[in-house]
């Protein structure tokens, strides 16, 4: 029987962050969790009802650095440190972020900064619609991204051994994809992400007078 002590909450998240990364996003159990702390995996109960307790817990840790974000004034910009916030507690936890990168970002923390930049978005002058349009926009780029960045893209000459997958496939089918591959190393995950995240702020328009994008999309329904 381990060896039981008195638990905190805080230290029981550190462990969990701990093991998580150490081991793996599947990691995580009451029960290897309480081995690690040197307790019964009853302990742990006391200071969190369930293991989806303890994951919400968790998330809400993950997810404060959102909360310390200056977001500044101009709307794109604002649009661009939310997500690359985002991304960077991606590449400090990614093992935490794959258990959690999938559920809603709706702790505490992640609210209160998206409440922020839907402040910056409303005070340019965007419907409140069409700032939880772009907000959605936004997030949905850096958390994929990030999601593919932690679990691994499926071409990555940057890599040794995305070089080596690469490099094994028939040239006369994949000319691309095997034969340039010294050329595609040249796009690391940084250049990746911040020229997607360029392209898609830079293809949402101010808004107009009434607080709608000023140019419409194109309609993709067949006319006839």
């Amino acid at each position: 029987r381990p060896h039981e002590r008195p638990l905190k909450r805080r230290g029981i998240l550190d462990r969990a962050g701990a093991l998580i990364e150490r081991d793996g996003p599947g990691a995580l159990s009451m029960r290897r969790l309480g081995a690690v702390l040197g307790v019964e995996a009853m302990a742990i109960y006391h200071h969190f009802e369930s293991r989806d307790a303890l994951l919400s817990a968790i998330g809400d840790r993950l997810l404060e650095p959102m909360d310390r974000l200056e977001l500044g004034d101009d709307w794109r910009e604002a649009c661009r440190r939310f997500a690359t916030g985002l991304r960077d507690i991606a590449v400090a936890q990614p093992a935490t972020f794959q258990l959690l990168g999938l559920k809603p970002l709706d702790t505490t923390s992640s609210l209160r900064a998206v409440e922020r930049l839907l402040g910056v978005l409303l005070e340019r002058g965007f419907t409140p619609a069409t700032a939880l349009a772009i907000y959605r926009a936004t997030v949905s780029y850096a958390r994929g991204y990030a999601l593919a960045e932690a679990t691994g893209f499926t071409v990555d000459a940057a890599e040794r051994a995305g070089r080596k997958r690469l490099a094994a496939l028939p040239r006369e089918e994949f000319p691309i994809l095997a034969g340039t591959a010294a050329e595609l190393a040249k796009l690391d995950a940084d250049a990746g992400y911040e020229l997607g995240l360029q392209a898609l702020l830079a293809g949402l328009p101010d808004p107009d007078a009434t607080g709608r994008p000023s140019r419409q999309p194109r309609s993709t329904k067949r006319r006839g």
